[in-house]
């Protein structure tokens, strides 16, 4: 169905899954029209030396084969003969180091009960709308974690773990179980349906016509299969259309006639061969349409051959800011991942922070390279993928045998704790702000004081390893009323204790991030002048 990270579909943005599948589904229709051309080209070329010979003696019969709408032929047999099941994503795609998609492409019950859980999600998406697409997707992501259990923890080395199918299988059942829960009448009954069935229905709304006749049965009901049910639902007379198939609809379906009926009637009607008076000018004629066809995949080719080397290209550029940025950015990731007192993972602050590395690192890549906007989006998409692959390995040791020289210009988590003062002082400075770093003076608890236009602020920078305690928040708040400064913030390049933020809450005091300072300062300042 198309290429993913390592996150089960519903973990993933559903746009760029429903992207995905357009794509697949135009490249086969490229390669489809490809062979049509070629077709016309020998056909053409057959009727040409065969119906304008010397004795013009070649004639269709009346009795041709009728013409069959595409499709009644698509739906002529192959849906009952299910043996294999694949995933929702391309196997064909490298998933080596993915325990669960190298599992799910080998093991065709696993990727039955993963599309099978597709169904109740896709009725449930249904049921939520819009507006409750992102919380649902959080849920899913978190239900994610079970399927971490199945993914065996004794490989060692390079070897990638291997993910045991069966506990996948009762753990898909048992999160499939949950979210049927909140599902009742026919998103219910949409949701028990076996999968070969909902392929059927799938393949039954083509074959109807209202969807296109290149889509692909493949059992997940998105937006374009829901489009296509309401406008059958419509055109049965049904007054309060759902876009779910109950179990009365799903017969009805199945029991309609087709768009397109095939009958004697239907026959094409061949006339005899033209007379040999407008031979030449029949043949200048089919000449033509094959050099007009030959043309047109001669363009096809080279339109398609040079967009994909300018995508290529571009691509590369993206994974090389991406493996130039990859341990700032497993830095960042571990700030940013925080989890709550059940345990349950916010990863809302490291999707800001992807976000922010994409518009302001990747998009710039991208922009005057790739004019498509769907392409510019799959390249996102797939920065989006790399830079979570790359972020969530380890941090290395490092290796290196030059020795580490401090810089108050260059934010590192080894460098000395005054130039971190300095580094935050820089930040403040850069962005209009009269700061200085104040550590070796005797600064009464603030490391940096920042002034601008009136206004003081104080600072204290908290370059750490670990958490940062409440007893940097009591020593800012006194620097603040020792200072006279109308706000105190304590940074870090770390996270912040829970009572350190029970006592920021008490006291005012702002405890952020060193990237969040400038964003944060200037908030203060706005706030104070126009109160």
């Amino acid at each position: 169905m198309g290429r993913r990270s390592s996150k089960p579909f519903w973990a993933r943005d559903y746009k760029k899954a429903a992207y995905n599948r357009q794509y697949y589904r135009r490249k086969k229709a490229e390669q489809r029209l490809s062979g049509i051309v070629g077709i016309a080209i020998i056909f053409g070329g057959i009727f040409i030396f065969s119906h304008f010979d010397g004795n013009h003696s070649s004639k269709f019969s009346s009795e041709a084969s009728s013409l069959v709408h595409p499709a009644v032929a698509e739906s002529s047999g192959g849906l009952e003969a299910f043996g294999h099941y694949n995933p929702d994503f391309d196997c064909h795609v490298d998933h080596s180091k993915d325990s669960i998609a190298t599992m799910l492409c080998e093991n065709s019950s696993a990727a039955k009960h993963e599309l099978i859980f597709d169904q109740t999600y896709y009725a449930l998406r249904q049921i939520v709308g819009k507006t409750g697409w992102k919380a649902l997707k959080q849920q899913a992501i978190s239900d994610d974690n079970a399927l971490k259990a199945c993914i065996d923890p004794s490989a060692h080395g390079e070897e990638t773990p291997k993910a045991d199918p069966d506990c996948y299988i009762s753990k898909m059942a048992e999160i499939t179980n949950k979210y049927k829960t909140k599902l009742s009448g026919a998103p219910l009954e949409e949701a028990n349906r076996d999968i070969n069935e909902h392929i059927k229905l799938q393949q039954q709304l083509i074959n109807l016509g209202y969807m296109p006749a290149g889509s692909v049965a493949d059992g997940v009901y998105g937006e374009s299969t829901r489009a296509a049910i309401i406008k059958w639902q419509k055109n049965t007379g049904d007054h309060n259309p759902t876009g779910f198939l109950s179990d009365d609809d799903a017969t009805k379906l199945m029991t309609s006639s087709a768009a397109v009926h095939v009958t004697s009637k239907s026959k094409p009607e061949y006339t005899s061969p033209v007379t040999p008076t407008h031979a030449q000018e029949s043949r200048k004629s089919f000449l033509w349409m094959i050099i007009l066809a030959v043309l047109l995949m001669v363009f096809i080719f080279f339109r398609h051959k040079v967009r994909k080397n300018k995508y290529e290209a571009t691509w590369d550029l993206i994974r090389t800011e991406i493996y130039t940025q990859k341990k700032n950015l497993q830095i960042a990731r571990t700030q940013k991942l925080t989890a709550d007192a059940y345990g349950t993972v916010d990863v809302t602050k490291w999707a800001k922070e992807i976000n922010y590395f994409i518009n302001t690192r990747i998009s710039p890549i991208i922009s005057p390279r790739i004019q498509d906007e769907k392409r510019r989006d799959k390249l996102r998409v797939a920065a989006g993928c790399l830079i979570e692959q790359l972020a969530s390995e380890p941090l290395e040791a490092s290796t290196s045998t030059t020795v580490y020289r401090s810089n108050p210009t260059v934010f590192d988590p080894r460098m000395d704790p005054f130039d971190y003062e300095q580094y935050c002082a820089l930040l403040l400075k850069n962005a209009g702000w009269d700061a200085q770093a104040t550590k070796q003076s005797g600064d009464q608890g603030a490391d940096v004081i920042a002034q601008k236009e009136g206004m003081k602020i104080v600072v204290q920078c908290k370059l750490y390893s670990g958490t940062v305690g409440n007893a940097a928040v009591q020593q800012v708040y006194t620097a603040k009323t020792y200072q006279g400064a109308q706000a105190a913030i304590v940074v870090t390049n770390s996270t912040f204790s829970a009572p350190a933020r029970e006592a920021a809450a008490t006291t005012g005091v702002y405890l952020i991030h060193h990237a969040q300072l400038v964003d944060t300062a200037d908030k203060i300042f706005r706030h104070f002048k126009y109160s």
